[in-house]
Order: C-alpha cells, then sequence, then structure tokens
C-alpha cells in the first residue's frame, strides 16, 4: 500500500509542477506583451503603401444587447476604403430594426444589409458569412462576430500585417465586458484570466494555430483557394477550421497586438453553463490534446484538489498559490483595463475545471437556440442552419 501511495504523491507533485511551470510562462507572456487597446486609437495607426479595399463581414442573430453600438463601431473606421455588410437570417429577427434605426440616423455611413436563406451545411454562421457574400465582396476581407466592438484604428491594425506575403490570415484576442449580472463575470474571468493567457503563451511556443470569429482578416482569393465558405460549412469549430485552411495552403496566422472588446451577457448559470461548455467542447473537437492536458492550466483548483495528500508542505502550499493568484488576477486587470471581482476568480477557476471534465462526456453542443451533435473530425448535424 506504502509503494502505491508514493506513486500518487509523486503524480500529484508532478502535476503541480507542470501547472506551476504553464503558470509562470503565462506571467513571462502577459508581462511582455504589449496589447493595443480601443480607447488607445488616436489616429496613428499603421500605415501601408496601398491600402486593399475591404468587406467587413458581421453576421448577426437577433438583438443583443449593445447590438447598435457594436455595429456603429464596426461602421466608423478610420480606413479608405471600405463597407460594413451584415447578414440577416430570419425575417422576424429583432436585429434588422436595429440596422434600419441606424441606417435613418446615420445615412452616411458604409452600412449594408442583406436578408437571405442562404443553406451550405449545419454551421448557421458560415450560412449567414455565406449569404452576405452574395452582396460582393472586395479584395480584403474582415469577418467580425455580431458582439464585438471596436475603435476606429480597428482595420488598419488588423489589414496591414496581410501586406506580408507570409501572412495568410490575421486574426485578434478579445476583451470580456460583461454586464451587471454575476454570471456574466463569472465568464469574463474565465476568458481574461485562463482563456487568453492560454493562447498568449501557446503563441510563444510554436506557430499560432488560434484563430478566432472575434476578427478573422484574409485576402478573398485566400479564401478561396481554401474551397470558399462550403469548406467549413459543416464545422463546428468554423473560425479554426478557416486558419487550418490558410495553414494548409502554406500560410501563417498573425496574432495582432489589437484587442477588440466582447460583450459578456449571460443572465443564468444555465446560460453560462451552455456558453463555456460549447466552448470546452469545440476545443476538445480541434485539438483533443490540447484539450486533454488544459487542466494544467488551472493552478488554482489544481492546488486545492491535490496538495493536501502531499501531507503539511501541502497545505502550507495552498494558501500561498490563491494570493498568487490574486496578484495574477489584479495584474491581468491593469494590462487590460478590465478590472473583474475577485469574487468570481475562485468560482470561475474551479468551474473551468469542472466544465473541463463535463467535455468529455457528450459531443453535444447546444449554440443559438439550436442543439447540436457533432463528430470526431468537428463536423456538425443537427439543428436547421439558422442563426437564432
Amino acid at each position: 500500500m506504502s509503494g502505491w501511495w508514493g506513486i500518487w504523491q509523486l503524480l500529484c507533485a508532478f502535476l503541480l509542477v507542470a501547472s506551476f511551470v504553464y503558470w509562470g510562462l503565462a506571467w513571462i507572456s502577459l508581462w511582455r506583451w504589449r496589447p493595443h487597446l480601443k480607447e488607445m486609437d488616436d489616429g496613428r495607426a499603421p500605415e501601408v503603401s496601398s491600402w486593399p479595399r475591404v468587406s467587413l463581414l458581421k453576421p448577426l442573430h437577433d438583438a443583443e444587447p449593445g447590438l447598435g453600438t457594436s455595429i456603429l463601431a464596426a461602421a466608423r473606421q478610420n480606413y479608405p476604403r471600405y463597407t460594413l455588410l451584415c447578414g440577416v437570417q430570419r425575417p422576424a429577427d429583432p436585429a434588422i430594426s436595429v440596422l434600419e434605426a441606424l441606417r435613418q440616423q446615420h445615412p452616411e455611413l458604409p452600412l449594408y444589409w442583406h436578408l437571405h436563406d442562404c443553406r451550405l451545411g449545419s454551421n448557421p454562421k458560415v450560412n449567414n458569412l455565406a449569404g452576405i457574400s452574395t452582396l460582393g465582396l472586395a479584395e480584403c476581407l474582415v469577418i467580425q462576430d455580431a458582439d464585438i466592438v471596436v475603435g476606429p484604428d480597428y482595420l488598419r491594425h488588423v489589414v496591414a500585417p496581410l501586406q506580408d506575403p507570409e501572412v495568410g490570415l490575421v486574426t485578434c484576442l478579445y476583451r470580456p465586458r460583461p454586464d451587471q449580472r454575476f454570471w456574466s463575470r463569472v465568464l469574463a474571468v474565465q476568458i481574461q484570466e485562463l482563456f487568453l493567457p492560454s493562447v498568449l503563451t501557446a503563441t510563444r511556443l510554436g506557430p499560432t494555430i488560434y484563430c478566432a470569429g472575434a476578427t478573422m482578416a484574409l485576402g478573398r482569393d485566400t479564401l478561396e483557394r481554401c474551397g470558399g465558405w462550403r469548406a467549413i460549412a459543416d464545422s463546428l469549430a468554423d473560425d479554426y477550421a478557416l486558419g487550418a485552411c490558410v495553414r494548409a495552403q502554406g500560410k501563417r496566422i498573425a496574432l495582432s497586438d489589437y484587442v477588440v472588446d466582447t460583450q459578456v451577457a449571460e443572465a443564468s448559470f444555465r446560460d453560462f453553463h451552455r456558453h463555456a461548455l460549447r466552448w470546452a467542447r469545440t476545443t476538445r473537437s480541434v485539438q483533443p490534446l490540447g484539450h486533454a492536458f488544459s487542466f494544467l492550466s488551472y493552478p488554482g483548483p489544481l492546488t486545492v484538489l491535490l496538495a493536501p495528500w502531499l501531507g503539511w508542505p501541502g497545505w502550507s502550499l495552498i494558501p500561498v498559490v490563491l494570493t498568487l493568484r490574486l496578484v495574477y488576477h489584479r495584474a491581468i486587470a491593469k494590462q487590460l483595463k478590465n478590472p473583474l471581482p475577485p469574487a468570481a476568480v475562485w468560482l470561475g477557476d474551479m468551474l473551468a475545471l469542472v466544465i473541463w471534465a463535463e467535455a468529455w462526456i457528450s459531443r453535444r453542443v447546444y449554440w443559438r437556440g439550436g442543439d447540436f451533435a457533432y463528430d470526431s473530425h468537428g463536423r456538425m448535424r443537427g439543428g436547421d442552419g439558422v442563426e437564432r
């Protein structure tokens, strides 16, 4: 029995050390990172010899809180030649009222929208993008989720890296902007203090494979070489799939220093749980190995669960780690100018570990009012292909 006990203690110690090593790398990545936040926009954005025409694509689904602000921010860009193209898939979608009001109040903006019923596959967002594309696309495409808010220099920051012939796609990290509800803040903590540092750390250790719907900028010809929207029409992780297609073309993904804002509005634990679980299962579908070891990025919960098995040295480690976790929390909040309540930190960390384990149980996700299954290759089944 003592032999097995010693092996268990060694395993606990090994997992804790591995988690602390990751945490140290995350600290270093954050310390070296110089994010450009939208409030820093001052008109002195990057310059290139000739800016390409841009189609900024924004698929919409319902009138989410702050939708008008998000659309206006996208339409007011310090960029010479661009149009904002929005897509809606249901005649009764309340986003239409928001779009019509903005068109009437700001007729000078390059804002256009299209109601359509395009169906290429089971992914509703990709169907929406395909429908928007029937309006006509410029030589450069920038895709942006509905809940993203940016500053006026955004397009210059994300388009400029495409001038490098080795860059096939540009993407951004995002800063969560929760409303006053508690579960919104818990999800915001997970985005800002668990997800964001993990992307920075992975990017420093190897080539960038991260690609997020918060922003995807690429050439129209690049999209066509990838097979167009149809190539990712059944992908659960459509953004990751698009990035993989670009990398398969021999191009690299560039992570912009520009950080966009995403609005977080989770009304209840059920909303929070569905959202976080969909993210976890999406990650598992495209990076099963990475997901398997991602529990090491939660040093707080791991310490609470494993350190007591190491006797009094383990018990003494718990208050040290929990204190350092608050220091880490404050450091990220200062870096992003986005303070979040410490009370949400502990719960967010513990729930992240629980959801990590739960993501292994099933291959189903709930997304925009639809219930979808997905296979081992990340292909979606179910739903009606309409964003809700």
